[in-house]
């Protein structure tokens, strides 16, 4: 042997403690890179409810991925050291092969949380593919009203088939989320709820509007968009009409997101890439439809790239027109971009307003300094609008990004001549006031504006006198309006997420992101539930649908129809 050999053989560690040595250090490092992740994590979601859910599990995930990826490599460089080679790479494999085998990612929440749902398990219901017939054995007979007056009453706990009152359109009957009249007692238990029906649904955020015995909402089946009408006693399909639309979206998902309003016996509603309908209530019957993208002289792949998450505005009837948001190109501007008007009996453009691209909110009839007006949530601004040309009265800079930080809710009167906005997204929210001048022109200013309270994001503001309650960064809470200050926030555990709200007279019915449905004492001191209702088990974005006794929930698979407690008080 000679003595270079010697040398390394005498000063060289033994195998398996050249292997030891870095293995230990390797490990050490996983360890640390575990608990530094692991602290900055616990950190970061301790601040989410005073900043934005969203944000912190953004930055969680990032992190998660960073770990998760260094703590591979360390494995894997073990491995390599041990001549294992292939291990850590075949694991993973193997592991990802079985993820995707037993799970099927289905998008994020409304927080970005990734939805990973089973793949065996519970499915939702069927749809409903058969036209039923239009019996009206059920229907009180002397019930000649059009859907517009007021509905007659059932005549017995028996007679399920019509609602007590209407919900023709979005956010109820004063398009504000609240209800003055509750006409059901609230349950105290799931035994007092009766179901009536629930039935698959295709998929989508709208809602259902009810009128009568009727409920009408917009889904997505396939590659075709529907404006669907079902029974309310049952859950028959009543009529269908289908149209070649399909937007999809990793974080929207696919389907319309608007819902229909129903006016002096016709339905209204906009699909996901601007058509818009007007039908007949009873027959389904087409009586005119519009594309807004050829009135625009835009392409379907510039309008998905400007309004990523799909066209979600409701339509709005006033006077002789049906308003929605119109958007558009640039050179638009000076034309009009922000509204479009079509004359509610033929469809015909009766003018277009406003220099700001869309969002994602619905325009809304005000009464503001003495001036009953449309007002609209923009791109980057709020405006308000002269009802009978479309004239631009007012505006109040709102900055949003239609595919990024969002403008989703819309503007909800709060006191004379003010009104509430709020703003997912890391926003915030104000309080706004419409002035007149001497001269006749009117100006908006903020008289409080708050990065912390009523952050509403998919929902908006209930406003009872002085008092709003909202879904603020996922929490429901109370907040004081003249001053903008919380009076309470929801316990961390019971939160809605980005779910959904109405408030009917005294109780505050919340639909959670998870698909719970959860009533709530509508007392500004202090929060207090009162019966959390199991419904869907997804993602819901829906609002829910209150009409007299009837409540109807749905999300992108599956829809509920449930019986309230007659009212006895």
């Amino acid at each position: 042997m000679d003595a270079k050999d010697h040398n390394e053989e005498s000063s060289g560690d033994p195998p398996s403690e050249q292997i030891t040595k870095p293995g230990k250090r390797r490990g050490r490092r996983i360890v640390i890179g575990i608990l530094l992740a692991t602290a900055i994590i616990a950190m970061v979601q301790h601040w989410a409810p005073s900043t934005d859910h969203q944000i912190a599990n953004l930055i969680t995930i990032v992190i998660v991925l960073i770990t998760t990826v260094q703590f591979i490599w360390n494995l894997h460089w073990i491995a390599v050291k041990q001549r294992k080679i292939w291990q850590v790479p075949a694991s993973c494999l193997l592991i990802g092969a079985i993820a995707t085998a037993l799970f099927d990612f289905e998008g994020f929440s409304g927080e970005l949380i990734p939805q990973i749902r089973l793949t065996i398990g519970k499915r939702a219901p069927d749809l409903r593919q058969e036209i039923a017939a239009q019996d009206t054995a059920e229907k009180d007979e002397t019930n000649t009203n059009s859907p517009d007056e007021a509905s007659v009453s059932p005549s017995s706990d028996a007679d399920r088939s019509v609602a007590l009152s209407d919900f023709p359109g979005f956010l109820g009957p004063q398009r504000n989320g609240v209800i003055s009249n509750r006409q059901f007692s609230v349950p105290t238990d799931a035994s007092q709820i009766e179901t009536l029906w629930n039935i698959g649904i295709g998929e989508g955020w709208a809602s259902f509007a009810v009128v009568q015995d009727r409920a009408i909402t917009l889904e997505q089946r396939e590659e075709k968009e529907y404006l669907s009408c079902y029974r309310l006693a049952d859950g028959a399909l009543l009529w269908m009409i289908q149209h070649e639309s399909f937007h999809d979206d990793t974080f929207g998902g696919p389907g319309p997101r608007s819902t229909p309003s129903i006016h002096e016996n016709h339905v209204y509603a906009q699909g996901q890439d601007g058509t818009v309908w007007c039908v007949d209530w009873e027959s389904g019957k087409i009586i005119w439809q519009v594309e807004l993208l050829e009135l625009a002289g835009w392409d379907k792949e510039a309008s998905e790239s400007a309004i990523s998450w799909a066209r979600s505005g409701s339509p709005l009837l006033v006077d002789d027109f049906c308003v929605v948001p119109f958007g558009g190109p640039k050179d638009l501007a000076n034309s009009g971009r922000s509204l479009v008007a079509l004359n509610k009996k033929n469809g015909a453009v009766q003018w277009t307003a406003g220099p700001d691209q869309i969002s994602y909110a619905s325009p809304m009839l005000l009464n503001l300094a003495g001036k009953r007006q449309i007002v609209s949530v923009n791109e980057r601004t709020i405006t308000g609008h002269q009802i009978e040309d479309g004239e631009e009265l007012w505006s109040f800079p709102w900055i949003g990004q239609s595919n990024g930080g969002a403008n989703c809710a819309s503007v909800i009167a709060a006191g004379a001549d003010q009104f509430l906005i709020g703003k997912g997204y890391g926003g915030g929210s104000a309080l706004v006031k419409i002035t007149t001048a001497e001269n006749g022109s009117q100006s908006a200013e903020p008289l409080w504006t708050s990065s912390r309270v009523l952050k509403t994001k998919f929902t908006h503001a209930c406003v009872d006198g002085r008092i709003a309650y909202a879904i603020n960064n996922g929490s429901l809470e109370s907040v004081n309006i003249p001053e903008g200050i919380s009076n309470w926030t929801q316990p961390r555990r019971d939160r809605l997420g980005q779910g959904q709200l109405l408030l009917v007279d005294d109780t505050l019915i919340g639909q959670a992101e998870s698909g719970e449905i959860v009533f709530v004492q509508a007392d500004s001191d202090e929060y207090r539930e009162l019966l959390r209702l199991p419904a869907m088990e997804s993602k819901t974005w829906n609002i829910p649908t209150i009409a007299g006794r009837h409540l109807l929930v749905r999300n992108d698979r599956e829809a509920f129809c449930f019986l309230l407690p007659k009212r006895r008080d």
